[in-house]
């Protein structure tokens, strides 16, 4: 098919390595770590390279012909696959909750402070789940035909900001007091639940004829990109506010589009068209991990693919709901998000151990 090929897939890859966009992890990188945010930015770089080649290069070796569902129950068999499908189905609705409620906290905070959690999140749902049931073809036009548009608003708003930067907040460069890789570990997990989609999408493209030397591209183009978005936010956000300030501030890029002022045109409000690009960012986010925990039941429950999208939503919509209720529950799903990609983390070396078990086996026969 035509929307399966190198260019969709390194956009799609650099959607999930986005994530919802919101960048609410400067604040919070900076608070905790000051002038060593660089260097925790650097680890997340080196994992995020070394972790995504590796699965990259196992997705080669997925024959076209495979069935399966996962890179999972590729590499560890039907039955033990199954089962951290079925986890990695968990943690793909607690993320689509977590970005969810991520959107319904900047809406409230930006433009609809007393519309109700409930209507915005299942307003929100709306695109994912006609997605979800249309099947992978709906859903890469529609991530696609919306990912340029809100690159370039979002690009052009962030490089506008620099007209308020003074360079020397960035310094000092160098990191001055010792940092924790243990202590910063954490922090990096927020970064990297992308890599949860290269198990799901990765074997999806493969099957419908990717080559393998195209799989290697697009991560290697879409890491690129993600490394210099992210680091575009980070120069515009610490040169504009300081470490100080930025550590203070909850949605930090919003902040910095907000205080733009050009006068003698009718755009006055910059933050608010700023929020075109987030918002799609966040309703992208969703659309990626709804469907493709879909995808995981509509393969073990054929039969029931409808049940599974009311299944879904319904999760999703606990999830956003509950944090009315429940202090800290931000905190829970993050603990919930991190074990299991912890869990990922030691799987992904078993996962090249097997591949390199079995091309040793195939060399000598």
């Amino acid at each position: 098919m035509r929307q399966y090929n190198r260019n969709v897939l390194t956009i799609l890859l650099f959607e999930g390595f986005l994530g919802t966009g919101t960048m609410e992890w400067i604040s919070q990188w900076t608070n905790d770590f000051h002038s060593n945010l660089w260097l925790v930015f650097a680890i997340y770089v080196s994992l995020l390279l070394g972790l995504g080649y590796l699965l990259s290069y196992l997705a080669q070796r997925i024959p076209e012909t495979f069935d399966g569902c996962t890179m999972f129950d590729y590499w560890f068999g039907a039955k033990m696959g199954g089962l951290f499908n079925v986890l990695l189905m968990g943690a793909l609705i607690v993320y689509a909750g977590k970005a969810m409620l991520l959107g319904v906290w900047i809406i409230h905070y930006s433009t609809l402070p007393y519309t109700p959690t409930l209507a915005i999140v299942v307003f929100g749902l709306l695109v994912p789940i006609q997605l979800a049931a249309s099947g992978s073809g709906a859903l890469l036009r529609f991530q696609i035909v919306a990912f340029w548009p809100c690159i370039a608003i979002a690009a052009v708003l962030l490089l506008l900001s620099f007209r308020t930067a003074d360079l020397s907040n960035l310094l000092p460069v160098v990191p001055n007091i010792h940092v924790s890789v243990t202590h910063s570990f954490p922090r990096l997990l927020e970064l990297l639940p992308g890599l949860f989609l290269l198990v799901v999408f990765l074997p999806l493209f493969r099957t419908q004829g990717l080559a393998q030397k195209d799989v290697v591209h697009s991560f290697i183009w879409a890491s690129i990109a993600i490394v210099a978005w992210h680091v575009l936010n980070l120069l515009v956000v610490l040169s504009v506010f300081g470490s100080y300030e930025t550590a203070s501030l909850q949605w930090p890029v919003l902040e910095v589009i907000r205080i733009q002022k050009i006068p003698n045109i009718f755009l006055e409000r910059l933050d608010l068209i700023f929020l075109i690009p987030m918002l799609t960012a966040v309703v992208s986010c969703v659309n990626l991990y709804m469907y493709s925990a879909h995808h995981i039941w509509s393969h073990y429950l054929s039969s029931r693919r409808r049940q599974g999208i009311l299944f879904l939503s319904l999760a999703i919509i606990f999830l956003s709901q509950i944090s009315s209720y429940v202090n800290n529950a931000m905190r829970v799903y993050d603990t919930m998000m991190g074990v299991f990609e912890l869990l990922t983390f030691c799987l992904i070396p078993a996962m090249f151990f097997v591949a390199h078990h079995n091309a040793r086996e195939a060399s000598i026969k």
